[in-house]
This record gives C-alpha cells, structure tokens and sequence, in this order.
C-alpha cells in the first residue's frame, strides 16, 4: 500500500504540478508514437508489432490507446503496474535468497527507493524491465535451489520479457545458459563416473551446447549485440564506447565520463572496462557536479554506493550461496555490458535503475531494521510453524 500510495502521488505530481525529473524527450516519444501508431485502429495497431525493440512499449501502448483514448495517465498506469509488480518480484526474489525476515526488510527499501518510483510513474522502459529481469533471476534462484525445468522456463521467459524493452538484456540469458550448461555437464560427468545416466543433465548439457555453439558460431544475432563475432570486435566496441562519451541524456551538458575512460587499444579495454564499469554505477562523483541537476544524480550514486557497500560486508555468504552466486554473474554481465555502452552518468542513471531492484535483494541481508511508531522494532510474521515452537518454549 505504501509503494502505490507514493507512485501514484508521483504520477499526479508530474501530471498536474511539474513534470518529473527524466520525463522528457523519451518519454515523450514514447507515448507519441503510441498515438500515432493507434489512429487506424486495433487490427492496426496489431499490425505495428515490432519484436524486441525500443519501440515495443509503444506498441503496447498503443493497442490501449486503439480501444480507448489518447491518456497520458493511462499510459503512465502501464508503468505503474509493472512498478508494483518490481516490488513484488523483488520481495519474492529476496525471500528466495535469504528468507522471510529479509524481505521484509528489502520490500520496504524496494517501496520507497526513489528511483524505482520515479520510473513507475513514467512512461519509461524501466519499469518493465525492472519486472521482467527480476522475473528471469526468481527463477534463476528456483532453479539453483531445486534444480528442475520449471525455473528454467521462467527464467528464460523473464529473460526474453525484458529483451523485448530492451535488446542487451539477452545477456542475463546467453550468462544463465551457459551457468546451466556447465552444472549440467558436471553432474552428467559424476554420474557417468557412478556407471549412472542423468537424463536431465544431458538434456541440459545438450540444450546450452547447442544454443551456446549456435551464438559462437554467428548463426544468432542479438539484439543491441549482433553475433559473437561482433560482440568481441575490440575495433567495435572502442568506436562504441568514443561514440557514448559525450554530453548525457537529453543533450545535458558535463555529464560525460571523463575522456581517459576511452580505450583506444584492445588492452585498455582490460583495464578500462572494469574502470567505465565504476563510472556507470557510482557516477557522478562529487567532482562531476556542475549544475543543480546533478545533485540528484549525486544523491542517487550514494544510494548505490551505499548498497554495493552492503553487498561487499556480505560477499562470503552470498558467494557461498549458489543462487546468490549466480544472481551476482548475470548482475556482473550486465554491468560490464553496460558499463562499456554507456559514456555518460545522465543515461547511465537511467540505465542503472534496472538493476537497482537486483542489488537491493543482494544487500537486504544487511539492511538495517526500522521502528514503528510504538518504538518496536519491525519484524516480518513468522511462519506458523515457528509460533507453534516459539508457544511449546
């Protein structure tokens, strides 16, 4: 109740107040070519169909529009949906990791975080990816726990969810495969060595070698990435990185990395990588200010820092931990992913919020707790079994 309370105040406040910090050019075509593309109608509308792409929030919205009206509000409503429904999938996602008490805590920082609000209440990509990408690792935690087909198929159905908003999400996907394949191979091999056959495992085993060779091999292409060839062109993703290096979002100007975070040789992207990586996260530093509007981007990065911090106080019990593990590579993939792409801390802080919901769920365990109005600490409802024990002591 408190995260629709305080997104549906934003949605208003941007609507009949002022608009709301990132609301501009995107947003607003976006939604401007919903309208245009709903003006034939619903069949018409259909026929816009665009896969995964930038647009496909448009086409969503448009097919709405094509059976109602042109409204803004509603258009932002989508948004809100699926932002309610990040702070379910994170609260689910976190008691999968650690626990009832813990999600507890990482629902209420998954309510009031601000920049999850903000992109609720937009008609922005990020809420929708937000849901589908936790999605994808909710099952990525199911199928590390329990192993078994069913949280294969949710994580690859969240995966492809959040590719078509946006198409370098696919390397959660490309990141959870080839994981699956090599647990598979490795528990075929054991029990080959036992004069045992684990049909499962082979099947598995089998299914991310093909998929794995069919990427290697050029014969897929990703969206944003194209083939594996060109995914590792270091000429390519030089070119890329020099290209993003420059103002920011919306044509805001100081908001580009600092010009030495270019590499110019494929061995300065070893180190340089790992570098931008740190910009894209932590950015704008201190420094970086130059106008009134980057204290917001600044407040954000503390927020990040805060929670990376977290997660660092953490590490051993969530490398120790194979769900949580694996949830820490595809998040790694990303960023490396993005943090080469992006050039400039005013798209990068739009960027980010996709995976700020992955990172709260990773740091909750060492969340602070809060207090209620009575001065009692909050704690989560126990299960039923743990009251009948905690009534027997």
């Amino acid at each position: 109740m408190v995260a629709l309370v305080v997104r549906v105040a934003a949605i208003l406040v941007g609507y009949f107040v002022a608009p709301l910090p990132d609301s501009g050019a995107d947003a607003r075509s976006f939604e401007s070519r919903a309208w245009e593309w709903s003006q034939g109608g619903f069949f018409e509308a259909l026929g816009h169909f665009t896969g995964p792409n930038s647009y496909f929030i448009s086409w969503i919205l448009s097919v709405l529009y094509s059976v109602a009206d042109r409204s803004l509000l509603m258009a932002q409503s989508v948004s809100l949906l699926f932002g309610m429904g990040t702070v379910w999938m994170g609260w689910l996602l976190t008691r999968a990791l650690w626990g009832e008490r813990v999600a507890g805590k990482a629902g209420w920082v998954l309510a009031l975080f601000p920049t999850l609000i903000l992109y609720s209440a937009l008609t922005m990509r990020e809420a929708y990816i937000q849901f589908f990408l936790l999605t994808a690792l909710y099952g990525v935690v199911g199928w590390a726990r329990s192993g078994g087909m069913k949280p294969v198929v949710v994580a690859i159905a969240g995966f492809i969810g959040a590719t078509f908003f946006h198409g370098a999400m696919i390397v959660g996907a490309i990141v959870f495969v080839f994981i699956v394949g090599l647990s598979s191979t490795r528990r075929l091999l054991r029990a080959l060595l036992r004069n045992r056959v684990h049909l499962f495992s082979a099947a598995m085993a089998i299914s991310a070698a093909v998929g794995i060779s069919l990427f290697v091999s050029g014969a897929i292409s990703v969206p944003k990435i194209g083939t594996f060839e060109r995914a590792i062109d270091a000429d390519r993703l030089i070119a890329m990185t020099e290209s993003s290096t420059r103002g920011g979002s919306g044509g805001e100007e100081g908001a580009s990395y600092p010009q030495w975070t270019v590499p110019n040789s494929a061995a300065e992207l070893l180190y340089k990588g790992p570098i931008r990586v740190v910009y894209f996260t932590f950015s704008p530093f201190p420094w970086d200010v130059r106008s009134a509007r980057h204290l917001i981007g600044l407040f954000d990065a503390f927020l990040y820092m805060g929670l990376i911090f977290l997660i660092w106080r953490n590490r051993k019990a969530v490398w120790a931990d194979r769900a949580s593990r694996s949830v820490v590579l595809v998040l790694a993939a990303y960023l490396l992913v993005f943090g080469l792409a992006i050039g400039n801390f005013g798209t990068g802080i739009r960027h980010r919020a996709k995976f700020v919901a992955v990172l709260i769920a990773l740091a909750a365990p060492k969340l602070k707790g809060f207090r209620l109005r009575g001065g009692d600490r909050y704690r989560p409802p126990l299960p039923q079994e743990e009251l009948m024990t905690a009534d027997r002591q």
